[in-house]
């Protein structure tokens, strides 16, 4: 495996790690396919998809990745807690 293609790898891993970390109540699954590296998050009946390509992982700074995670959390856990809201005061009305 040549130093690229290494580099790629461990910024994915670290993606799937954190991700995992982060969402602990969620299920973390990734795939790779083209260019394109897919990470799919079902949390609370809801499923996500966050998509890097190889660029992205290639070009990205260890505190980029580390904020593009977060910007994930966020959406994952801001979307599943609105939902929640949501049906909560539908049910009231």
């Amino acid at each position: 495996m040549d130093a690229t293609a290494l580099q790629v790898v461990k910024a994915a891993c670290t993606i799937l790690e954190h991700l995992g970390q982060k969402l602990s109540d969620a299920e973390v699954d990734y795939e790779s396919f083209d260019g394109l590296h897919n990470f799919m998050i079902r949390h609370d009946g809801t499923r996500f998809r966050a998509q890097f390509t190889e660029q992205d992982l290639l070009r990205k700074t260890p505190s980029e990745i580390e904020e593009a995670i977060q910007k994930v959390v966020e959406r994952v856990l801001g979307a599943t807690s609105s939902r929640v809201f949501n049906t909560a005061a539908q049910c009231a009305t």
